[in-house]
């Protein structure tokens, strides 16, 4: 639903971006022709821009809990004498018919939610084009965008087994952060309208992922978060579980990764110097999050499609630029 309210808004915008663009040039006292160059063909562009990113769903399995993945549950359930023992507690205070002196437990890994998404987030990009004349540039842009991701997990108790009263359960959730360089040519169609070029992009993309946080929260009978019920599960110790006098690390999670990126759209032109481009973008590439254990034990990590749509706003520079 997000994405059709999304791409119908996308769609609006353009419409009218270019109906006052057509009522602007049709002012002038001489007509423009179908070859004129209305958008300079030399020098530099600059450009800042809005809009959504949707990420592939495949890393967003590293945020789902399992113990195949480096930060999960265990974290948690292994520490028998601290954070396993406040979560014992609060359970039994907003589930009574499980005692503190309970064992609680979540499931086996391969029962673990596997088919994690990322929401819909937000991403805003600035960067540089060159214009080297007859439609062609080179450009050098930087995006950012924060994507989040959240699952359920049911725990489990032995005075659960047998009878109807509700489980508790735990909320996950983890948020990324994303910077992407993109190193691109691109081409204009200028000679198509004056008012709306067409244009492409294709280059080469340097990424780097970082796991912003990883939490889990406890909710109550009517699923809300409780207090005092939120665990963090980045494990920035040499312990496998949490122990508050182990020696912590300033660690990230996440790395460095590469790819390779495109774009197409339409640069309406709303005057000399200025253009609105709604631009769809998308990358092909590995990020630096290993979710998962393959046969070898070693986390997994691939190339995946990302895509996600824009609008740029455009500023031709005033003095190298020539028509």
């Amino acid at each position: 639903m997000l994405k059709k309210i999304y791409l119908s808004l996308l769609i609006v915008f353009c419409a009218m971006a270019m109906s006052f663009a057509q009522s602007d040039i049709q002012t002038e006292e001489t007509p423009v022709k179908i070859t004129d160059k209305s958008w300079a063909d030399r020098g530099f562009d600059f450009f800042i821009s809005g809009g959504m990113l949707f990420g592939d769903k495949f890393n967003a399995n590293y945020y789902n809990g399992s113990n195949l993945n480096e930060n999960n549950l265990d974290y948690i359930f292994k520490s028998s004498i601290y954070w396993y023992k406040d979560l014992k507690n609060i359970v039994a205070e907003y589930y009574p018919h499980i005692s503190n002196t309970d064992e609680i437990y979540v499931n086996d890994p391969d029962a673990m939610d596997w088919n994690l998404h990322y929401k819909l987030s937000m991403m805003v990009s600035l960067g540089a084009r060159y214009k080297l004349g007859k439609g062609w540039a080179v450009a050098l842009s930087y995006s950012f965008s924060r994507l989040t991701t959240s699952t359920q997990v049911l725990i489990s108790s032995n005075a659960v087994i047998g009878n109807t009263k509700p489980q508790p359960v735990l909320a996950l959730v983890g948020k990324e952060d994303r910077s992407m360089i993109d190193l691109s040519a691109s081409y204009l169609f200028s000679q198509v309208n004056p008012i709306a070029k067409p244009f492409v992009e294709l280059g080469i993309q340097f990424n780097y992922a970082k796991v912003k946080s990883f939490e889990a929260a406890l909710l109550d009978e009517n699923r809300k978060m409780v207090d005092n019920g939120t665990f963090p599960l980045l494990n920035l110790s040499d312990k496998p579980s949490y122990d508050p006098y182990a020696q912590t690390y300033d660690y990230t999670f996440g790395g460095p990764g590469f790819g390779f990126s495109g774009a197409a759209g339409l640069k309406i032109v709303c005057g000399k110097y200025v253009s609105i481009d709604p631009t769809f973008y998308c990358y092909f590439g590995r990020l630096g999050i290993y979710q998962g254990k393959n046969a070898s034990g070693q986390g997994e990590n691939k190339f995946t499609f990302n895509y996600g749509a824009q609008i740029r706003i455009v500023m031709s520079d005033f003095f190298f630029s020539n028509k």
